[in-house]
């Protein structure tokens, strides 16, 4: 098989399962999300901010109690499958798109921090969260905000990686 066939089908296959996973966290009827946005109005998970505290975490435990803890492991077990299905479309993606040199390395390495990052915080939040309250882990949850920063800052080096790189490309044409 073609190395090409080879990432169009690793492209595919991360689309279908980003879909697939953003559909159980944020479809309308039972999703995920609209579940804990029911439990509290304007309820935003924490893995999706760009950085916060043990402190803050615990408190939105509170605010969630027992089934908005269940709810958010789950989120966070489906979140697994969709770091992985995002690392193979960012891939696809950069091999696709990214000629220049440097740029290609810089959003491959990219995505191998922010999927390393990724699946660090969520490892720690389900380590942080599954005891609480009757134990509480400031310093698991306080790592968990500094992976969650590193993803983002990861993830949007990417983007600026892409967006440099089709910049560049459209400049010499």
């Amino acid at each position: 098989m073609k190395p090409e066939t080879l990432w169009l089908l690793t492209g595919i296959a991360g689309t279908l399962g980003v879909l697939v996973c953003l559909w159980c966290m944020m479809n309308k009827k039972n999703g995920l999300l609209t579940r804990m946005n029911g439990l509290q109005q304007g309820f935003a998970m924490p893995d999706l901010q760009f950085r916060y505290r043990a402190r803050k975490l615990f408190d939105m435990l509170d605010a969630v109690g027992d089934e908005g803890k269940q709810l958010m492991i789950r989120f966070w077990i489906v979140d697994l499958p969709l770091i992985a299905s995002m690392f193979a479309m960012m891939a696809a993606v950069a091999n696709n798109i990214a000629t220049i040199r440097w740029i290609a390395v810089l959003m491959m390495w990219s995505n191998i921090v922010r999927c390393g990052a990724d699946l660090l915080e969520d490892l720690l939040l389900m380590a942080a969260v599954a005891p609480y309250p009757a134990k509480k882990r400031p310093l698991l949850a306080d790592a968990a905000g500094v992976a969650t920063a590193i993803k983002w800052v990861a993830a949007v080096l990417w983007v600026a990686g892409m967006f440099l790189n089709l910049f560049l490309r459209g400049w010499s044409l």
